[in-house]
């Protein structure tokens, strides 16, 4: 795991991330209507712009569920956005309004879903969906690799057992470097994924709730390792390839600007507000 990091940061960008919006009572998550499993509205009653990040864990109402898509919500604005289910078994009210979950979603999970959803906004589907199908069933073997038994196959399940172990060993290991944004991960000289936030305090709220999932997904590396394509590259290197991989521009689902990467076995999304890149992800696929 390797730490990217910026010379000048210059000042924090004035953006609240999702975690962040609900403790301060100025985002509300809700179900739409009696439930749409794949769709949820979101409520900004405050004055900042608020970032809700695909992979961000979304906990309670009728069943937890995923971000399938990155969305700002300007002050005000209310935003249906694209998620998915992360608990099968459980189609019932546990509460009125979603609380953030502790740990975003495994790299695994959401490098499938970044395929899904480049290829929809390719065929220009407006309501980009991912394949329910495909991430129960990358819940199941995931909760089948950690041993985690969970009555409503819920990944949440996992984070409550094995969550405290991983975040104490990604602050033992992972220790954060001056400037850093993000981070670029390799395994055996394979690409794995890029994640880099705009600035250093929003990677410092980030990194908490990504490593920890990171380290806890060990299928991930197994399955770079199966495939044998982009080996003998140095972390540089691929930083450098992907630095000078154009961006695609595409219309986002709220306030800022949506970009899309994709070449031959890379796929990532992005957000940019006011000129500004805000964050990216790039996976492996």
């Amino acid at each position: 795991v390797y730490p990217v990091c910026i010379e000048e940061a210059g000042p924090a960008p004035q953006l609240l991330l999702t975690h962040q919006a609900i403790a301060a009572e100025v985002l509300e998550i809700i179900e739409e209507g009696e439930g749409d499993v794949q769709a949820l509205t979101a409520r900004n009653t405050g004055k900042q712009p608020v970032v809700v990040l695909e992979g961000d864990t979304l906990v309670g109402c009728k069943q937890n569920r995923v971000v399938a898509r990155s969305v700002i919500l300007a002050a005000g604005a209310d935003v249906t956005i694209p998620v998915g289910c992360m608990e099968q078994g459980r189609w019932s009210w546990k509460t009125g309004r979603f609380d953030s979950g502790s740990m975003r979603m495994s790299p695994t999970m959401r490098s499938g879903t970044t395929r899904e959803m480049l290829a929809a906004k390719k065929r220009h589907h407006l309501k980009a969906s991912l394949n329910q199908g495909r991430l129960w069933g990358d819940v199941s073997a995931h909760l089948t690799s950690a041993c985690v038994a969970s009555p409503t196959s819920d990944f949440h399940s996992v984070v409550e057992e094995q969550g405290r172990e991983a975040r104490e060993r990604a602050a033992r290991v992972l220790q954060r470097q001056p400037g850093q944004v993000g981070v670029l991960i390799m395994a055996d000289g394979h690409f794995l994924g890029l994640e880099v936030a705009g600035h250093p305090a929003t990677w410092d709220e980030l990194a908490d709730r990504t490593l920890p999932a990171v380290l806890m997904d060990p299928r991930w590396v197994g399955q770079a390792l199966a495939d044998r394509r982009g080996a003998g590259r140095s972390a540089e290197d691929w930083l450098s390839l992907l630095q000078k991989t154009p961006l695609t521009p595409t219309e986002g689902l709220g306030a800022g600007q949506e970009v899309d990467l994709e070449v031959p076995g890379l796929g990532g999304t992005g957000l940019w507000h006011e000129d500004q890149m805000v964050h990216m992800a790039v996976f492996a696929c």
